[in-house]
């Protein structure tokens, strides 16, 4: 049993945190509060480092190695979330790190080639489109439907406080969807698609969010909107399933981002509390703050630990190697998902609180990683008490806890 990342893994996470430390970290205030979004010449630069393609395979433009993509995905996020600390730029990767995954596994090839290699040079963004107006943790209830029309689907309906609605309609690219395609059988009358953003019969709101200001959040009205059926993924009816497996992939990643991020504000906290001297002494020697510490320190690693083995058996499980079952994934991506946004939110707390008045102004970017890793404890892939709902069922069985939704 070997707990160290490869020395392939190791050089592939010194080269993103290099670049990410002398491109993405001074400007990560910029991207913050200009919301003019993600400047270009970072996502090429990422692009020619080859972010975009960690989980794209060769013949699709992407730099995936086999059997590991979810491990590489992982400590790309987790260190671009140490350098952004508003979650705008991780975001904005993970999702299209995690959702064109689910193409790679799942979409047909005409769609593969048509838009894996356009997300891998960085060109076209990627993400996800579940949720509606009335709500998203119970995914089986969503109402927009796509209707079969010849060669064609026909969607109508509305999403709602979806990432990278600005984005995908500008640079191109568009996002996973789910749509009622049979009333009559429930979540087993889902189906799974791709939708571009850029189509006749789509408009478009935004949202002003407290956070992760260079990423956009909005909603989509679909009015007779046509997609081809190559669009689809899987079979016509198995679009729940493809949705919860998708959220799998993408709660790794998510999880990544905000253990990036808690590891980053640690850090600041640490290196301030040895600065600053109180009544003769740095205040890192008060075992109030010490404690405090060694506390968010411990429960880092656990977690960092706990993530990397979820995205080994993710891995695993794609290469046909893992011996656990589905449950096994859903209940340990669940418990990464319930730890590390709260444990992010909690690091940041405890930082600005030991930073002072400073930890409180916007020259300390502490502030900024507080309101950008909340999104992730309200409730964005997944909120925390629908986690405990999953790891409730899959290690109790379904009779503790009747539910099914994400």
């Amino acid at each position: 049993m070997d707990f160290r990342l490869t020395a392939e893994q190791e050089l592939w996470k010194r080269m993103v945190r290099e670049f990410a430390e002398k491109n993405i970290e001074p400007r990560a205030r910029e991207i913050d509060e200009k919301e003019a979004g993600i400047p270009e010449e970072i996502i090429q630069g990422m692009a020619e480092l080859g972010i975009f393609g960690v989980t794209i395979p060769e013949e699709y433009g992407g730099s995936a190695m086999p059997g590991q993509e979810m491990v590489y995905a992982m400590i790309t996020i987790h260190e671009l979330g140490r350098a952004e600390l508003s979650m705008s730029l991780p975001v904005y990767t993970l999702l299209c790190l995690g959702w064109s995954y689910l193409i790679v596994k799942h979409g047909s090839e005409e769609l593969k080639r048509e838009a894996l290699p356009k997300v891998a040079s960085g060109e076209w963004f990627m993400g996800i489109n579940t949720t509606e107006p009335q709500g998203g943790s119970d995914v089986s209830t969503i109402t927009t439907t796509a209707v079969k029309k010849g060669d064609k689907w026909v969607i109508n309906g509305e999403k709602a406080y979806i990432s990278g609605v600005t984005e995908a309609t500008t640079r191109g690219g568009g996002h996973l969807s789910l749509f009622v395609t049979d009333p009559e059988k429930g979540h087993r009358g889902m189906t799974f698609f791709y939708v571009p953003a850029q189509l006749p019969g789509i408009t478009t709101s935004v949202y002003k969010d407290m956070g992760r200001m260079g990423l956009s959040t909005g909603g989509f009205v679909y009015k007779d909107v046509e997609i081809p059926d190559y669009y689809r993924l899987s079979e016509v009816g198995r679009g729940f399933h493809m949705n919860m497996e998708g959220f799998n992939v993408a709660r790794i990643v998510v999880a990544a981002a905000c253990t990036g991020a808690a590891e980053k504000m640690l850090e600041i906290g640490v290196d301030y509390t040895k600065q600053r001297i109180l009544f003769g002494r740095p205040l890192i020697n008060f075992e109030g703050i010490s404690f405090e510490i060694a506390e968010d320190h411990t429960d880092l690693e656990l977690t960092k630990l706990m993530l990397l083995k979820a995205a080994w058996m993710v891995d695993q499980f794609y290469a046909g190697t893992g011996e656990f079952t589905k449950a096994d994934i859903n209940k340990i991506v669940a418990m990464c998902k319930l730890r590390a946004p709260l444990l992010a939110a909690r690091v940041g707390q405890h930082v600005m609180m030991q930073l002072g008045a400073f930890g409180y102004t916007k020259d300390c970017p502490v502030e900024m990683g507080l309101r950008g890793v909340l999104s992730y404890c309200v409730g964005a892939e997944g909120g925390q008490n629908i986690m405990k709902i999953i790891i409730a069922r899959d290690y109790a069985g379904d009779e503790a806890v009747p539910y099914r939704g994400t």
